[in-house]
């Protein structure tokens, strides 16, 4: 009997601490500051970080940008997308450094379970962007103009993210994921 109780209390325990963690929203409030879109993720520079398996994703919202940052850990490819939670659907922004050393970044839209190249309506939504690769870590970094992507009234923030292997648009990703981000004014 007394072994029961103390499993129930424990698993009573654990379901409230959880609860409690998952309650927690992530939100994305307008903030005062600039980002330094350098290809570099400093502590502190955006209001939103949250590392996964094999890559971290950060984004802060100011009246003038939304920016966005994902630091994956492969020297392939890293993706941020946005107005989905799935890849079809989404805007999404891929970037790597190529073997050559040059930047390769592309806008795309994804489509099923692929993506396509996308006219200049979402080019134009860029204000400015930089890829780096360092210590078998691919960084990107966006500036993108937040009208295009927050719209009056809209509740949430979707994003996927991805990081791929390859220097190159086309192979799959090793890792992906989705999240939701809040809007509090």
């Amino acid at each position: 009997m007394r072994r029961s109780l103390a499993v129930l209390c424990s698993f009573l325990l654990l379901t409230a601490v959880g609860a409690v963690a998952f309650s927690q929203a992530k939100t994305l409030a307008v903030t005062t500051g600039k980002v330094s879109v350098d290809g570099v993720v400093s502590p502190d520079e955006y209001s939103f970080s949250q590392d996964f398996d094999s890559i971290s994703v950060h984004v802060k919202r100011t009246a003038d940008a939304l920016y966005l940052a994902a630091v994956g850990d492969s020297t392939g490819w890293v993706a941020l997308g946005l107005g989905s939670l799935r890849m079809d659907g989404a805007t999404i922004f891929m970037g790597f450094v190529g073997r050559d050393g040059k930047v390769q970044f592309k806008p795309q839209a994804g489509s099923g379970h692929s993506h396509r190249d996308v006219g200049s309506e979402v080019s134009a939504t860029i204000i400015s962007y930089a890829v780096k690769e360092a210590a078998g870590k691919t960084t990107m970094e966006l500036a993108l103009k937040p009208a295009a992507y927050i719209k009056d009234g809209q509740k949430d923030l979707q994003l996927i993210y991805a990081v791929g292997t390859e220097k190159s648009f086309i192979p799959r990703h090793m890792a992906r994921g989705a999240l939701s981000l809040a809007l509090v004014r």
